[in-house]
């Protein structure tokens, strides 16, 4: 009984809460791609993808191979794939795709003479969902980049959780919204599969959260606020770009001000790095209040992860900055279990060894051209 008030205390909306799921955490590319190349090649009846980038490269070819073998045994294969995160990928790449029977559509298509607004809103979502009994919801994205180097990849820091039960259900809904809503890029829409509910496989209550703009009433950031709000002994958060808003960034300060172990790790070497300057801004006033940050000292960092006591854990594609809040579309698993959350604090914790702590002093000592740079950037973090 005791367990069951321990997660509903940090979950936002807990009746909302799907029970009876099983999930896994898979730490790097190491263990996610094998795991999601697997799935695809064991799928007797549907493939549903969805990513921001699916690029023309080694490992892009890889999957796009096995999904047409698997459109070529009778598998409903469908793919989403996001205008600009793909926007360097070729459309032949796509047709062929299509043409093999793949379903494919593209969110959002780019289109240089309509107006600003038609770039923002992107689909930034990663999720694979295979037979109605299997999904996977993390960071990655299908190029080199993401994937492991044992697969010719260059090893970009992820995270990604492995889900089965009722949770399998909730993403292919999302995945219909996002089918809805995007262009297919040969022949006509097709209409959604239905989504049936799922059996239970496991014990552990899972959310599977959605974002879509700042006035989604079920939001990550307010399943964030929630649960940084009580925690007891720890926060620890991992993501790629950290630029919090306002009303994360001050319960960040409030937690550690109480007495709870509050702990980020950010990147050192990123693919943005006007964004890591940005965050700089925020740094002396959050370690002058306790918060403890961490640079990563690996390859590219690109995870959006957190855990909290242990009890609440979060992994998807929503990184804590003002394009994930205000535009894109996401999705974060929400997982309240204690095996899950011990699986996660201990990738933190051995993520810590290879992470730079980041002082007071050297904030402080940094160029004032630096701090000048980081300050406008901070003000202009909107357009970041």
């Amino acid at each position: 009984m005791r367990e069951k008030e321990d997660w509903r205390r940090y979950c936002a909306w807990p009746e909302n809460a799907l029970s009876g799921n099983e999930a896994a955490l898979l730490r790097d590319g190491e263990e996610a791609f094998p795991a999601m190349l697997s799935a695809i090649g064991g799928a007797r009846d549907f493939i549903l993808l969805e990513f921001y980038a699916f690029s023309d490269d080694s490992i892009g070819r890889a999957f796009a191979d096995l999904l047409k073998e698997k459109a070529r045994e009778g598998v409903g294969v469908y793919l989403i794939y996001d205008s600009v995160g793909s926007i360097l990928t070729d459309r032949d790449f796509f047709l062929e795709l299509a043409a093999a029977g793949v379903k494919v559509a593209e969110f959002r298509p780019v289109i240089f003479w309509k107006p600003y607004w038609n770039w923002i809103k992107r689909d930034h979502r990663k999720t694979l969902c295979v037979d109605g009994d299997l999904a996977f919801v993390g960071g990655f994205n299908i190029t080199e980049y993401d994937a492991p180097r044992s697969l010719g990849g260059r090893g970009w820091k992820d995270m990604q959780a492995q889900v089965r039960g009722p949770a399998v259900t909730a993403l292919e809904k999302l995945f219909w919204e996002a089918w809805e809503a995007s262009t297919p890029v040969a022949g006509p829409r097709l209409p959604p599969l239905p989504a049936p509910e799922r059996a239970r496989a496991g014990d552990k209550p899972v959310s599977v959260l959605s974002a879509g703009g700042i006035r989604h009433v079920r939001s990550i950031r307010r399943s964030y606020r929630h649960a940084i709000d009580r925690a007891l002994q720890y926060i620890y958060i991992t993501n790629a770009y950290f630029l919090p808003d306002r009303l994360v960034y001050r319960r960040l300060i409030k937690a550690a001000r109480r007495g709870v172990d509050v702990r980020v790790i950010g990147p050192m070497d990123t693919d943005h790095p006007y964004v890591r300057w940005a965050s700089w801004a925020m740094y002396a006033h959050m370690i002058k209040n306790g918060v403890k940050i961490y640079e990563w000292q690996g390859p590219i960092l690109h995870s959006k992860a957190a855990v909290i006591d242990g009890v609440w854990s979060s992994v998807g594609s929503h990184n804590l900055d003002h394009r994930s809040l205000h535009y894109n579309l996401e999705v974060n698993l929400n997982v309240y279990d204690p095996s899950f959350g011990a699986a996660l604090t201990r990738a933190f914790r051995d993520d810590l060894k290879n992470s730079r702590l980041v002082t007071l002093a050297e904030v402080k000592r940094r160029p004032w051209t630096s701090k000048l740079g980081s300050k406008v950037l901070y003000l202009f973090r909107s357009w970041l």
